[in-house]
């Protein structure tokens, strides 16, 4: 996993590159993103099934206590995360996780078929104007885009 806080408050995780956080590193990331206070989303991408089957036991009793320790401030700050997955039936298939993930983590995980819509689901989430309505707002013409 590869966290990237760039964008914050949009927050990407890429799953299933190689190179990636340890799970010291992203815990104390996590940690210092719920520490900011400010609410944010979660846009995850690549390999579903490293999202799902990415940790063995001992990892997994380790984020099962982290996130109980810390569900409350997840609850609170975390609107959602967003998974992108361009296949109809791999996003199908993510319903049931979706359901386990929020009992875990404490907040909805969404699927998303594509970036655009998992950003306009992320601004709508964090009442941010939609990069649509902030080029509107530059006086752009809509016809533009056609």
């Amino acid at each position: 996993m590869l966290m990237n806080v760039a964008s914050f408050p949009i927050v990407r995780l890429t799953y299933g590159q190689g190179l990636g956080q340890t799970d010291d590193e992203a815990f104390a990331a996590f940690e210092a993103l719920l520490d900011r206070g400010t609410p944010f989303v979660i846009l995850g991408q690549g390999d579903p099934d490293a999202v799902q089957h990415g940790h063995n036991p001992e990892e997994r009793r380790r984020l099962a206590l982290w996130s109980k320790n810390n569900k409350p401030r997840l609850r609170v700050l975390v609107k959602a995360m967003i998974f992108v997955e361009p296949s109809k039936a791999k996003r199908l298939g993510m319903k049931a996780f979706q359901i386990v993930s929020e009992k875990f983590w404490g907040y909805p995980m969404l699927v998303a078929a594509s970036d655009a819509e998992a950003l306009a689901t992320a601004h709508a989430l964090l009442n941010l104007p939609s990069s649509r309505a902030q080029h509107a707002e530059s006086g752009a013409s809509n016809d533009d885009a056609h």
